[in-house]
């Protein structure tokens, strides 16, 4: 049950008008920071004459997103995918399909509900189907409130329905990194070796109809499957899930207005008896839906919009918006203003005035158009920055934060309810797309704070802070991120953080520190004053930049350097001035930074880093013969028969694949245990490899290559994943409305799906050092011939500029 009250309102700050004219001084106030550092989110509400005149070009129109609000819960959309995929499995098999759950009787006439894959995790918990022994099972009877704890029922259905999936789950579970297929010109390619020879001994997948040779899936097929097949993919799952985007039908504001009160009205009658609603009965009803398995709720959301024309980039007053009077004095100071969204981002003291790109949804403001609770689910900003979303006008938006503080606290808890949906989406909590009940945080000691945000009000987001929330009804807001000097050690963090799930950087981070010691340097060698602020900020800069810089010295000291040519590529120092960009004008320059992103981690390579020669395409992949009894090859010339000797390249990643029932062309047997079916095909598997292979696949040098593999692999972009940086690439100044190549990871229509294989197809490869060692050896001397060491900086210049800083700082304090 829903209860307001376990809650803490987040506070409301009303700054004076002085105060309002500095945002970043004003938040950066102790007594501030306190307050975001205790709760995560404060509203900020501006004083009462400040009343920003609303402007959107009447050309302005977007699409939106489909919601189904049962799919937004962890919980809820786990158990659908376990579901579906388990289902496959037992098809496969020929055995009946599962619901999401099944009944237990209790003592009495009670009946307990338990959920598949609930007793999946439970055992799992306890050491999988081979653990478990009557001790286990009576601790599963007492977690799913079973009285009788000798009883065997759920241990029965366990038995008969998962275990064999969960066996199945055990031996090929290791890795997920699944080929996907490019382009529809390649739709009939094998999706592991990229090829269109042999279509007769293609396989397709029944559910996704992808295409394999059978003779490339890790575990080959040497006979039809007589009956359905599906590929690891579809039966292990990826955990992917993205909103649907309408993106061919386009909504002026008034007629997203019209749709959202018919909405409203039906959603009155036939969910609170034709009530009126109010803020607490929205509130317990969404989390209801939320939590509700089988409800089909849908709503459309306005979010993420990014148009580009004028009058339709802000609902702030800005220089390039139609009809506007330039000459109403009123009209100048809400354009010039630090808290229009627009300005803010730049306002005096937000380090991304030391930025060198222009990122749209971060520095250039996002608009989102809600209507009766439409659902923005928990993420933290890119790179940890601050966030600040203003509502123009409309219906109340529900806000939910966690203090940074337990930021590791609700990602444990969040892993901890669907650890398999983790391991398939290492980033989950980047994407926006799934829910927690506040009430479960709450149970789990995790502190929980809403806010209630209504028109001409600003919600703040403090570093690393998780928030999420919905909508009330029809309102229109938008959001831009800024950051401040406390927020510098969050962003650090982040760079590590994003690393671990190969996650793209939005920025260079430390280029932005470089950038933030550059201008001081160059500001006591101009024999300008510096505050005691900018000396604490850059002392804090130069700690962090001679950290990282200690790092790559010591990776380069241990490198074989006679394995590789040594070029020098200086790195031009460009700053950037955002005047004319926030007049809707672009200076753009040929350089774009998000090219200079490792290939595999994904993190920003500058200074210096290696170019791989991979003209052999021998990255991340492994030359393996598969020895097989010739057999005599069927008339039929569909897509699924038997195949000869072949030796072929197989990503090393790819996981064994069961075989279709009945493999072998006999009647199943139904008093068989499942268990020990699923064995003896994975016995069958290896057995088939030459006795070399096979001792390549003992669990020791297995798990060997699959971290090689995992290491090498290039990270798969969801399609609702957050914004990526993009360099603005044009070649002479043009105005904001044609910067039709800027994008970003929010732009899902653009997002192109990396795997091993499509990396492997690139002649160079860029690794950061710290890929290097990882993927050729502790001194790259695995390293293929004629791969480049690239120097944009060299280690003693670097040094160079940390010292001049550090004399600096000495002269200055």
């Amino acid at each position: 049950m829903y209860d307001k009250l376990l809650l803490q309102p987040c506070p409301a700050l009303r700054p004076t008008a002085q105060q309002f004219e500095d945002p970043i001084g004003y938040l950066s106030l102790p007594e501030v920071t306190s307050l975001g550092a205790e709760y995560g989110i404060v509203k900020v509400i501006p004083p009462s004459n400040w009343k920003p005149p609303f402007l959107i070009a009447s050309s302005f129109k977007f699409h939106t997103r489909l919601q189904k609000l049962s799919d937004l819960g962890l919980t809820t959309r786990s158990r659908k995918f376990f579901r579906d995929n388990v289902n496959r499995f037992l098809k496969m098999r020929r055995k009946r399909q599962l619901r999401l759950s099944f009944p237990v009787k209790n003592v009495g006439r009670d009946r307990v509900n338990v959920y598949y894959y609930d007793l999946y995790l439970e055992v799992e918990k306890l050491g999988g189907p081979e653990a478990m022994e009557d001790p286990q099972w009576e601790s599963i009877n007492t977690k799913f409130g079973v009285k009788d704890t000798k009883s065997n029922t759920i241990r029965d259905e366990y038995e008969l329905s998962i275990k064999a999936y969960a066996l199945f789950l055990s031996h090929n579970n290791q890795n997920y990194d699944f080929p996907d297929s490019e382009s529809d010109d390649e739709y009939d390619n094998c999706l592991i070796c990229g090829k269109h020879d042999h279509p007769s001994k293609t396989l397709l997948c029944d559910n996704c109809d992808n295409p394999f040779h059978m003779t490339c899936l890790a575990s080959p097929l040497t006979a039809i499957p007589t009956g359905t097949w599906y590929c690891d993919k579809c039966l292990i799952g990826t955990g992917e899930y993205g909103f649907e985007e309408h993106v061919d039908i386009k909504y002026t504001l008034p007629e997203f207005y019209q749709m959202c009160q018919e909405f409203e009205q039906e959603f009155i009658q036939q969910y609170n008896k034709n009530e009126p609603l109010t803020v607490d009965i929205i509130e317990q009803k969404f989390w209801e839906f939320i939590d509700i398995q089988k409800s089909d709720l849908e709503v459309k959301y306005g979010a993420d919009i990014h148009n580009l024309k004028p009058g339709e980039i802000s609902g702030f007053p800005m220089p390039n918006t139609p009809g506007i009077p330039l000459d109403d004095p009123a009209i100048q100071s809400y354009i010039n203003h630090p808290f229009n969204l627009t300005k803010l981002p730049f306002a005096k003291g937000s380090l991304l005035n030391y930025i060198n790109t222009s990122i749209s949804g971060m520095t250039v403001p996002w608009i989102y158009i809600g209507t009766l609770l439409s659902t923005f689910c928990w993420h933290v900003e890119d790179h940890y920055t601050l966030s600040a979303n203003y509502c123009h006008f409309g219906a109340t938006k529900k806000w939910y934060g966690i203090p940074s503080s337990q930021a590791h606290q609700f990602e444990k808890l969040m892993k901890e309810s669907a650890p398999d949906l983790f391991k398939k989406q290492p980033d989950l909590l980047h994407q926006l797309v799934t829910l927690l009940s506040p009430m479960t945080l709450v149970k789990n000691g995790i502190k929980c704070v809403y806010a209630d945000q209504n028109p001409n009000e600003f919600v703040i987001t403090f570093p690393r802070v998780y928030h999420s929330g919905f909508n009330c009804g029809f309102n229109f807001n938008e959001a831009v991120n800024f950051t401040m000097d406390e927020w510098l050690e969050h962003g650090a963090q982040s760079i590590h953080d994003y690393k671990l799930i190969k996650k793209e950087n939005v920025f260079n981070h430390y280029q932005l520190i470089e950038n933030i010691i550059r201008e001081f340097n160059k500001k006591i060698h101009n024999k300008e004053s510096v505050s005691p602020n900018e000396i604490r900020l850059v002392g804090r800069c130069l700690s962090s930049f001679e950290s990282f810089a200690q790092k790559q010295r010591d990776t380069l000291n241990k490198l074989d350097k006679s394995r590789y040519l040594i070029k020098h590529k200086p790195k031009i120092f460009k700053p950037r001035s955002f005047a004319d960009e926030q007049k809707g004008t672009f200076n753009l320059d040929q350089t774009e930074e998000e090219e200079d992103l490792c290939d595999t981690c994904k993190t920003h390579i500058s200074y210096q880093y290696c170019i791989i020669n991979n003209k052999s395409h021998e990255f991340g992949i492994r030359k393996v013969e598969i020895k097989q009894e010739p057999l005599s090859p069927k008339p039929e010339t569909i897509n699924k028969t038997a195949v000869n000797i072949m030796t072929t390249r197989i990503p090393i990643h790819q996981l064994l694949t069961p075989e279709s029932s009945p493999y072998d062309h006999q009647k199943p047997d139904s008093n068989v245990d499942l268990g020990k079916i699923t064995k003896s095909e994975a016995s069958k598997h290896l057995s088939q490899l030459s006795e070399q292979e096979s001792k390549l696949c003992r669990e020791a040098e297995f798990k060997q290559l699959v971290d090689q593999a995992k290491r090498a692999a290039v990270e798969a972009d969801d399609k609702n994943k957050r914004r990526k940086s993009r360099r603005l690439q044009e070649l002479e100044e043009k105005p904001f409305q044609e910067m039709s190549r800027m994008r970003s990871s929010k732009m899902s229509l653009v997002q192109v799906k990396s795997s091993l294989r499509q990396l492997n197809q690139k002649e160079t490869i860029k690794l950061c050092l710290d890929c290097l060692t990882n993927n050729y050896g502790a001194t790259g001397s695995m390293a293929p011939e004629g791969s480049v060491l690239l120097y944009e900086i060299s280690p003693l210049q670097l040094d160079s500029f940390i010292e001049e800083a550090k004399a600096n700082l000495r002269a200055s304090s």
